[in-house]
């Protein structure tokens, strides 16, 4: 199990432990027996053990302390220990009473500190997602910067084979197949992108799990930096709508370097954001 499986699965727990421990102080009397609060006991220990196994170091610190508490304020631990302590302040008199029956009352002590708990677990989440993002984004990007490297080597086979030969961006997108289907288990080739104005394109490669979209150019006669500028442009705004893109990874083969300033085009059409990003990758 990784582990955004793993914070799903907490999350999930946390959600059930949170009603079992409301369901355990009533007005002014217990609703459940001893066994059923120790039974919580031992839920909310293991999933407390859990989940500081899967956040990271810099949270362990506040995520205890919404467990642990203080002296003054009282947090899971002193509910889980006492939920059936009566407050000493208490005044049974009083017609609309300001201090609570209980000395440890679930919706103060529990529910508000595990609820804190929970958007720790979310909070890690997110920046775990966003790291893997990150980190599959960069590998295809690595295997763009190294198709030069790999079409190189495959010219040159030695014994007297014949070379393999890149002529167009067919063959381009041929060498980029098999290199993603080594790297990742879902790579859909030739998947039509939505129509935009009354056309549509091809999109070369989705990886379906990732959520990646990788498309490959190669420039030519006729279609240089200008046009293939023109070209990436139209593109991201038509993979913006693709329900299966939060990246698009175009890689431009350019052998001949037509392409005077293959940097600036990159920088110039990066695009940063939580929804959608691009990513433009020069080769030659």
């Amino acid at each position: 199990m990784d582990r955004l499986q793993e914070i799903d699965e907490l999350l999930l727990e946390a959600r059930e432990l949170d009603a079992k421990a409301e369901g355990i102080q009533g007005d002014r009397e217990l609703s459940v027996g001893r066994e059923q609060i120790d039974q919580l006991v031992d839920a909310y220990n293991r999933w407390y053990a859990s989940a500081l196994a899967v956040l990271p170091e810099e949270q362990h610190a506040e995520f205890e302390d919404l467990y642990e508490g203080g002296t003054f304020i009282k947090r899971i631990k002193s509910f889980l220990a006492a939920p059936d302590e009566v407050s000493p302040v208490f005044d049974p008199a009083a017609e609309s009473p300001l201090i609570s029956y209980w000395l440890h009352p679930y919706e103060t002590t529990f529910h508000s500190s595990i609820m804190e708990q929970r958007q720790a677990l979310a909070l890690a989440r997110q920046a775990i997602k966003a790291s893997e993002d990150a980190a599959e984004v960069k590998l295809v990007e690595r295997v763009g910067r190294g198709l030069p490297h790999l079409i190189s080597s495959l010219a040159s086979r030695g014994r007297n084979r014949d070379p393999l030969i890149v002529e167009d961006e067919y063959d381009v997108q041929y060498l980029l197949q098999g290199c993603l289907r080594a790297l990742f288990d879902d790579v859909r080739p030739e998947d039509p992108s939505p129509s935009r104005a009354g056309a549509s394109t091809r999109i070369d490669f989705v990886l379906k799990e990732e959520q990646i979209v990788v498309e490959a150019k190669m420039t030519r006669d006729g279609l240089g930096e200008r046009q293939i500028a023109d070209q990436l442009i139209d593109d991201i705004e038509r993979y913006r709508s693709h329900p299966d893109c939060r990246t698009l990874v175009a890689i431009v083969f350019d052998p001949e370097r037509r392409m005077p300033n293959p940097r600036g085009l990159e920088s110039d059409l990066r695009r940063d954001g939580t929804d959608f990003r691009v990513r433009i990758v020069v080769c030659s």
